[in-house]
């Protein structure tokens, strides 16, 4: 059943991507976020907290906290405690190298939905050529100790030419370790891997035979821990939301708000907007000839995804 978001008075979902200040520089990532990535203007400590309080004062159902790393936002606590107080279900997106054994207490005692970790590869050398200068070991801790106090960890996987021979073994390794989901699917040409997509891309070819291997593997750990496999690319998928717009603002570090990642164009400011105009912003963007052009042009020209993340403001006066 399709659900048409103008008939609903307010999002399902938030997708807030918190920071764009990260502690890597990860060759596959959508935002290119680094160390000293931070968008100019990012919300403040102050702003970032009033916001999860706009979210569970109009009854957000579940609300995910991405980045860069949303560990870094001088608000992250307050705001997961916010959120998660008003029995909002929260996810978190997070790299790992952060979470120590205290860090993971504090996470599993917000009883979250799930805490979703990157780990792209089953061995060092393999994890750090998609991660420069990340830790394998402390993302593996990071998971053992998050399971440790009982947190539901999910693993995702970002697929390329270097790693893929690798998927099989590190699923069975997280099935090991007790986590609960495996997630991949097709790597997305946005930010930096446009850069490295001569290392990335895969070709159809090789996504077959790695979408057979993990319906194998989904077979076999059935009733143990769930391998998904996210089935659109990204042309795909912007196609799919075109048609039935998801009810998922995203919401960027600065507070603009676009449609989806793919889509460069911004709707709302939560700085000059109220959450009611956000929203009615928002359902009226994905009617906007200039989105239609955009999903088509696209289609034609794949290569002008380079220019997603560009952030144009969209006229709907």
């Amino acid at each position: 059943m399709q659900i048409d978001i103008q008939n609903l008075d307010s999002p399902l979902f938030i997708a807030w991507h918190i920071t764009n200040r990260c502690n890597l520089e990860c060759i596959h990532c959508l935002w290119k976020s680094s160390p000293t990535g931070a968008f100019p203007g990012e919300l403040t400590k102050e702003e970032a907290i009033n916001f999860a309080k706009v979210l569970v004062d109009h009854s957000v159902p579940y609300v995910a906290i991405s980045g860069g790393e949303p560990l870094l936002h001088p608000a992250f606590w307050e705001v997961a405690e916010i959120i998660r107080s008003h029995d909002v279900e929260l996810k978190i997106e997070t790299n790992g190298q952060l979470i120590s054994k205290s860090v993971a207490k504090r996470l599993a005692e917000l009883d979250l939905r799930s805490i979703q970790i990157s780990v792209d590869g089953y061995t060092p050398e393999t994890y750090t050529k998609m991660r420069p200068g990340a830790s394998f070991e402390k993302t593996i801790n990071a998971i053992k100790y998050l399971i440790e106090e009982g947190a539901n960890v999910e693993i995702v996987f970002v697929p390329a030419k270097f790693n893929i021979h690798e998927a099989e073994k590190l699923i069975d390794f997280a099935a090991e370790l007790g986590v609960k989901v495996f997630e991949t699917g097709k790597t997305m040409y946005l930010g930096r891997a446009v850069d490295y997509w001569d290392i990335i891309g895969l070709t159809d070819e090789e996504y077959e035979e790695y979408k057979k291997m993990l319906e194998r593997k989904a077979k076999q750990y059935e009733g143990k821990m769930r391998v998904l496999y996210y089935p659109f690319d990204i042309i795909e998928e912007m196609q799919v939301m075109y048609r039935h717009p998801p009810a998922s603002p995203l919401v960027l570090a600065h507070g603009k708000v676009k449609l989806i990642g793919s889509i460069p164009y911004v709707v709302a400011d939560i700085r000059k907007h109220s959450f009611e105009e956000m929203w009615e912003r928002y359902k009226k963007g994905w009617k906007h000839p200039k989105v239609a052009e955009w999903v088509e042009s696209v289609k034609s020209n794949p290569k002008l995804l380079a220019k997603a993340n560009d952030l144009v403001e969209l006229d709907l006066s």
